[in-house]
């Protein structure tokens, strides 16, 4: 019997890293004989530093690519461990940055990582049996810190999903999903983006909308009660204080006309969903991700102080042509699918 450790930001009640590790399990279940092999996710009970058990370490979907984390996978490599990066991305890269990697700019260096970080994550990526991200732009800073060129871009393993029980379109409802990062964020204001959201619903609803807001993490409820009460029409607005799982909130999505999010993974619930989503970039990941769709003129970023006179026409942009973005993320789709379960097929074992 051969032990896999999947790690993974999971077991903190937030849908989106969640999800990564039902689309594993899903795949496990599928391609893997649970009389060959037991899989034991990281939940916080878990230590990931003892890896003495573990014939394989993978490290799972999210933005994983971090010193902590390639620490871990630094000794599994020292400890003859089969080594998988799986879909992983890199975050907390400043947005200057990010328009030099968009620009195509040589970046002499990552503050992410830094002195000994480096040539370890350099080995790690040498001796890992596979090694795939989720986007481009992580693929661009993985080559400026190590050279290496050859890592493919997987995608995220989010794509994996589809809906199972879509709702009738609404073509008068928007979802917005809302929440805080502590003010972690481009622009570095929280407050000023969601009063921002106020303008924007509010417009909305007057040229005849209704608004669904929902999170995704339970510590957005607070953040998400408070943009109702400010949009301060009660009879336009529903939220409900609940963390929905993967398929009740993509029923829910499918209903409506497109979606404006703030978390990452709402975005692939809500394409999954057959809905178009509008992604507020506010950390490097949410441009990493929708560069691997070819939609990045989808993300808004959250620096732009005057982000609601840029979100009305996109909105306008979006429902005319939503048909066509929806073709786009499923053509990527199916192209990523086979490559996030290459894995599975060859690898694994």
């Amino acid at each position: 019997m051969r032990k896999v450790l999947y790690i993974g930001w999971i077991g903190y009640h937030n849908l989106g890293d969640d999800l990564l590790w039902h689309a594993f399990q899903t795949l496990q279940e599928k391609y893997l004989a649970p009389e060959k092999m037991t899989v034991v996710p990281a939940f916080p009970t878990v230590n990931i530093n003892q890896l003495e058990p573990y014939d394989t370490v993978v490290l799972g979907g999210g933005s994983l690519i971090a010193p902590s984390y390639i620490s871990v996978l630094y000794k599994a490599v020292k400890q003859g461990k089969n080594v998988i990066i799986w879909g992983s991305g890199i975050d907390r890269i400043t947005e200057t940055q990010l328009d030099q990697l968009r620009k195509g700019e040589n970046i002499p260096s990552i503050s992410r990582f830094r002195g000994e970080e480096v040539p370890m994550l350099k080995e790690v990526l040498h001796a890992a049996t596979f090694a795939g991200v989720r986007g481009p732009y992580t693929k661009k800073v993985l080559k400026t810190l190590t050279g290496i060129e050859t890592i493919p871009v997987i995608g995220d393993p989010g794509v994996l999903l589809q809906v199972e029980n879509p709702k009738k379109l609404h073509s008068k409802t928007i979802g917005i999903n809302w929440g805080t990062t502590n003010n972690q964020l481009y622009g570095g204001n929280e407050k000023a983006l969601e009063d921002q959201l106020v303008l924007v619903s509010q417009q909305l609803i007057a040229a005849g909308y209704q608004i669904f807001i929902y999170a995704v993490w339970d510590q957005d409820f607070a953040a998400c009660r408070r943009l109702q009460k400010k949009i301060d029409r009660e009879d336009a607005v529903f939220f409900e204080k609940k963390r929905y799982s993967e398929q009740e909130l993509m029923s829910e999505l499918s209903g409506c006309q497109l979606t404006i999010n703030f978390k990452l993974h709402p975005n692939l619930l809500s394409f999954a969903a057959g809905t178009p989503a509008i992604a507020l970039g506010y950390r490097f990941k949410v441009f990493d991700m929708y560069a691997s769709f070819g939609l990045e003129n989808l993300v808004l970023s959250t620096a732009n102080a005057n982000i609601a006179q840029d979100l009305i026409p996109l909105v306008t942009k979006v429902t005319q042509r939503r048909e066509t973005y929806i073709k786009t993320y499923q053509d990527k789709q199916a192209y990523y699918q086979p490559k996030i379960e290459q894995v599975f097929k060859e690898k694994m074992i």
